[in-house]
């Protein structure tokens, strides 16, 4: 799969802008503030229908534009091409299309454009807490499953009904009898969550291990895990259930769920050096790329096409030999780098284009 045009207007610093993509490397060059992590950002956007830095979607049009920002994507895939429209108006209200009709749910842009995104806030995979590892996870397996898509969103609002709840309705004799209710239902979609996650790392795992062996220059070992509850992953259900009984008083007291698959985590180990504590800034950096070329990987074997791997004003944070080995690694992907300069022999089958006062010109 490859994104062969994006066209833009009045989103963020773009007024109107459209550039075709060639299907291999294509690097961004220009100084900053340019635009160039912009372009990155509409076409994640055309994946996920959110903001890659957390914008709210209505900080994303162009601040003197009166207009609906738009995006435009045109993908290739394998058996046919499709195309994604998106219109944001000034209160934030998106519209998606999906080769000219519109969608009623969120979760079926999932798939229409496989994406990877990395930049230097990914670090936050690494180094930051529980949250950005498990939206690492949340995120590829969406793209991929919308069954999990779903059941993500369902666990979620029961978790927001039983802290709620808890906060609400601390007092009444009939607390641990709704509690219990909606925690039943939590039960059943957290089996399928937490299966699907296991599976994922299980996976993810050995590939993330070479990649890792292959940037360090066999260096390296890096090793992940996932940290759950303490349950029965033959029972997970009544495993889950126990742990909800068990910390009722305590969640009552703090008035907010303590357990389930929210507080998941993911290890990550070099050498057996927990990095997320202990780990040097080029030791995170390469393995928060390590996992990311893992899921690009993964897609592969799920999908049976490369997603498009976006790497935004990384290749600074990399030496000669890290930023060559990271290329080899890419043969075959579509990969849209952005970048202050770049230097051919780093990748010499690479589509160069200058950014320049928000306009694109094509280099060679």
């Amino acid at each position: 799969m490859y994104v062969k045009k994006v066209a833009v207007r009045n989103f963020l610093c773009y007024t109107d802008l459209s550039v075709e993509l060639d299907g291999g490397i294509n690097v961004f060059s220009g100084e900053n503030a340019a635009g160039k992590t912009n372009l990155a950002e509409s076409i994640y956007y055309a994946s996920v229908g959110k903001s890659a830095r957390g914008r709210k979607d209505k900080e994303l049009l162009r601040w003197d534009s009166e207009e609906s920002a738009e995006i435009h994507i045109t993908v290739q895939k394998k058996y046919a091409c499709h195309r994604v429209d998106i219109s944001i108006d000034r209160q934030g209200k998106k519209r998606i299309m999906i080769d000219r009709l519109p969608i009623g749910k969120m979760g079926e842009l999932m798939g229409a454009v496989y994406v990877v995104y990395f930049s230097p806030d990914e670090m936050r995979l690494i180094k930051e807490s529980p949250v950005d590892r498990r939206r690492f996870i949340d995120i590829s397996l969406c793209q991929q499953d919308k069954v999990y898509f779903y059941t993500l969103v369902r666990y979620n609002q029961l978790l927001q009904q039983r802290n709620k709840l808890l906060k609400e309705y601390v007092s009444s004799p009939s607390l641990k009898v709704m509690s219990d209710l909606i925690i039943d239902k939590m039960c059943v979609e957290q089996e399928y969550i937490i299966r699907k996650r296991k599976s994922f790392l299980e996976r993810l795992a050995p590939v993330a291990k070479s990649c890792h062996s292959h940037l360090t220059g066999a260096q390296e070992d890096l090793t992940i895990a996932y940290e759950t509850e303490e349950i029965n992953f033959d029972d997970i259900r009544e495993s889950l259930k126990a742990l909800y009984e068990k910390s009722f008083e305590k969640d009552k007291k703090l008035a907010y769920t303590t357990v389930g698959i929210h507080r998941d985590d993911l290890k990550i180990a070099t050498n057996g050096i927990d990095i997320r504590k202990f780990g040097s800034q080029g030791q995170q950096r390469t393995a928060a790329i390590s996992l990311k070329l893992a899921e690009v990987k993964l897609f592969y074997e799920t999908s049976g096409e490369y997603p498009v791997l976006l790497m935004d004003d990384v290749l600074s944070e990399l030496d000669d030999n890290r930023q060559i080995a990271l290329f080899d690694a890419l043969d075959g992907i579509q990969t849209i780098v952005t970048c202050t300069s770049f230097e051919k022999k780093i990748a010499p089958n690479a589509t160069i284009y200058e950014i320049k006062d928000r306009k694109i010109k094509k280099l060679c």
